[in-house]
């Protein structure tokens, strides 16, 4: 398979720019989170009081979107290649069930389109990894269910910002109207720039380790039931010149071609094997038991390790491995 192609499709805005121009024509709503364009998202499906079908391989910290819109989760299984496990007939009723784009690439929405035909339940497309990806059919990532989740603070270096799409009109026609942009206190790409210098003289075994106790820390202190109350960062109210789309696309195809040999050197195998075109990644997903030496040879490339995800606590204990030993080579830190 092919494991360097740099090939992609950029992404037609012209800088500064705004996400409403590259989401046409879902209509827009910014939020500081995307676990709050989750919660919003869940209320527009009318599943308060009912069931959300979660893949089991989530990060924990969308339960708390689960519990602030007042939903009971349920989950279905993960296999190896992020796809569902079983076949939707199998899977339990609910009013909603989230379809994931891991890491920037598209899941496939065939079985949660015929789950949504048998039980009514709405997709929810959840592309917080993957902002400027598309499929290939070119169509951009979180626009393919009639609501749609991107998180772009995770890709582009905002203090925050969650982003919910609404691409069917009877969900768009009941969005609340756009929160205020307020300033956001403190500012965390430039803490996060800060650290950096710092982690690289630690070395990679003793940087991993730092970074997967914050990692921890700031899992633990979002929790599963809380949500954090905050508002858009003003940068999203306004055209954006943090990045051009076109040049960001480029710059993250290219990492992610550089990281897949040295991730096999290390003796790790790259959850991914191809990179099609249209994908902007948001990282580079790699497993391995012992991360120590793929950690270094992406920290001589200046690249953090972390692992992904804390998973939900009820799952965690009897989470397969192929949950516990994914990492990723961050492209934003």
């Amino acid at each position: 398979m092919d494991l360097t192609s740099t090939v992609y499709s950029p992404p037609r805005a012209k800088a500064p720019w705004r996400l409403e121009d590259l989401y046409t024509p879902a209509t827009v709503r910014h939020y500081a989170y995307g676990r709050q364009a989750l919660t919003e998202a869940l209320r527009l499906a009318g599943a308060a009081g009912k069931t959300v079908l979660l893949p089991a391989f989530i990060c924990r910290e969308v339960l708390s979107a689960v519990a602030a819109a007042g939903v009971r989760p349920a989950f279905y299984a993960v296999a190896p290649d992020l796809t569902p496990e079983e076949p939707p007939e199998r899977w339990p009723d609910a009013a909603a069930v989230l379809a994931v784009d891991y890491f920037g690439w598209p899941q496939g929405l065939i079985p949660f389109e015929a789950y949504a035909r048998r039980t009514g339940a709405v997709v929810i497309e959840d592309a917080a990894h993957a902002l400027f990806s598309r499929d290939s059919r070119g169509r951009a990532l979180g626009t393919r269910a009639p609501l749609g989740i991107l998180s772009p603070r995770k890709s582009l270096p905002l203090p925050n910002g969650g982003t919910l799409l609404a691409t069917a009109a009877k969900f768009a026609q009941h969005l609340p109207p756009q929160a205020a942009f307020e300033p956001v206190p403190g500012r965390r790409p430039a803490l996060k720039a800060a650290a950096r210098p710092l982690l690289a003289l630690a070395g990679a075994k003793t940087a991993l380790a730092v970074l997967t106790a914050w990692r921890a820390a700031r899992t633990q202190a979002a929790g599963e039931t809380s949500l954090p109350d905050a508002s858009p960062c003003p940068e999203l109210g306004r055209p954006l010149v943090c990045a051009d789309p076109a040049i960001e696309v480029s710059r993250r195809r290219a990492l992610w071609s550089l990281c897949s040999p040295l991730a096999v050197k290390a003796g790790a195998s790259p959850v991914f094997t191809s990179l099609p075109d249209g994908i902007s990644p948001y990282a580079f997903a790699f497993r391995v038991k012992d991360p120590s030496a793929a950690a270094a040879a992406f920290a001589a490339e200046g690249l953090a390790v972390l692992p992904w995800s804390a998973l939900p606590k009820d799952l965690d204990h009897a989470a397969p491995e192929h949950y516990r030993n994914v990492h990723l080579a961050h492209f934003l830190w």
